[in-house]
């Protein structure tokens, strides 16, 4: 018996008694207001969520809808505004190259046989006009001239502030009236749970 010196029962029962059960006290009835605020809390964010299952696709394919209107009138000002740049361009050009016809030297007048029938000759600038219409061309060029020394980048610079933003869309006084509504139902909890004690 020198090898077992252990315990025929490794676990030490005992035989328990069964206590005499003592009766549980009797709950308090519940917070009655509690319930009755979380319910109709509950409702409320239930009719929210409905209301936003039913407007939400009207106002957003009426935004939607706007969005595109406005994008197509942004983009009608920019054709009108690259074509404007364009026949600007080629006023530009086309005044250059009378200027340039204009001052080409010509070759000094020769005898030259006079044909009897009428011909039709074009007028180039400069010569063969009135003074009157010598300071015509003379302005159109300095307008043109004036024109040309503007930087062509595509460089646009801002009028006015950019119309973007959270704060743009919601505004500042519904910001404020959200606040003073999450304070109100802070304060209203708080009063609520105190008053349950």
């Amino acid at each position: 018996m020198a090898l077992n010196n252990y315990d025929e029962d490794p676990f030490d029962r005992e035989d328990f008694q069964e206590e005499e059960s003592t009766p549980e006290p009797e709950k308090k009835p519940g917070n009655r207001t509690f319930l009755t605020i979380l319910i109709v809390l509950g409702l409320i964010f239930l009719m929210a969520l409905l209301a936003l299952l039913i407007f939400a696709p009207k106002y957003i394919a009426s935004q939607r809808a706007a969005q595109l209107e406005e994008a197509a009138l942004i983009n009608a000002a920019n054709t009108a505004t690259a074509m404007a740049g364009i026949v600007q361009q080629e006023q530009l050009e086309t005044q250059q190259a009378l200027t340039a016809i204009a001052l080409t030297p010509t070759a000094a007048p020769t005898n030259t046989p006079v044909i009897a029938g009428a011909t039709h000759t074009p007028v180039v600038a400069g010569s063969g006009l009135s003074p009157e219409e010598l300071a015509t061309v003379a302005a159109l060029q300095t307008q043109m001239a004036a024109q040309g020394t503007a930087p062509v980048s595509g460089v646009v610079t801002p009028t006015e502030l950019p119309d973007a933003g959270f704060m743009d869309d919601i505004g500042l006084p519904t910001m404020a009236g959200l606040a003073v509504l999450l304070i109100v139902i802070i304060v209203f909890s708080r009063h609520l749970r105190l008053s349950s004690r």
